[in-house]
């Protein structure tokens, strides 16, 4: 935002969440902005104005296009390839990614989100212990006597062999099924 000029009062409210970034997780937004986008080059380009939802988040990432975007522009993503085509007004466009950024991209992604994931954790284990301490302080009944809750078998269990033609399986013939 910051590098495009852009502030948080140039933002118009989203009660939007995105699922998906962080497994496991939601992520609330802090606003949405519609942008011009311009994919191409100075000689034969095309831009569409697209609504982009701002996060709060340390990403690699500047911007994910999403369907919305790619059926706006006709566009024809190769995700093995790293390419993108879509008309313009000379002919086809293509649009190439960089192998080497994408890998770093995915691997300080997969950073994010372990450290996300692990902050959550964290807040989910401060909440158990909260309601283990206020439950250890709060008065337990007393639990029923031991005889009471232990095992006891059926009265019609039997003695059965596990395999009465293997001898080395005598040391079973006596457990109860």
């Amino acid at each position: 935002m910051t590098k495009l000029g852009l502030e948080a009062k140039d933002l118009e409210p989203t009660r939007t969440i995105f699922h998906g970034i962080v497994p496991g997780l939601s992520c609330s937004l802090i606003g949405r902005i519609r942008h011009d986008v311009l994919f191409g080059d100075s000689s034969h380009f095309r831009r569409e104005p697209i609504w982009f939802e701002v996060v709060d988040l340390s990403s690699t990432y500047h911007a994910l296009l999403g369907q919305p975007v790619i059926a706006k522009f006709i566009a024809v993503p190769h995700y093995a390839y790293m390419k993108m085509k879509l008309p313009g007004p000379k002919g086809l466009i293509t649009v190439t990614g960089d192998y080497r950024k994408s890998l770093d991209c995915a691997q300080d992604g997969a950073k994010l989100a372990e450290s996300l994931v692990v902050a959550e954790e964290r807040c989910q284990l401060d909440w158990i212990i909260t309601l283990a301490q206020e439950a250890s302080a709060a008065k337990i009944p007393a639990e029923e006597p031991a005889d009471e809750a232990a095992f006891k078998p059926s009265k019609e269990t039997k003695k059965v062999r596990l395999n009465p033609e293997d001898p080395s399986c005598s040391k079973f013939s006596d457990k109860l099924l």
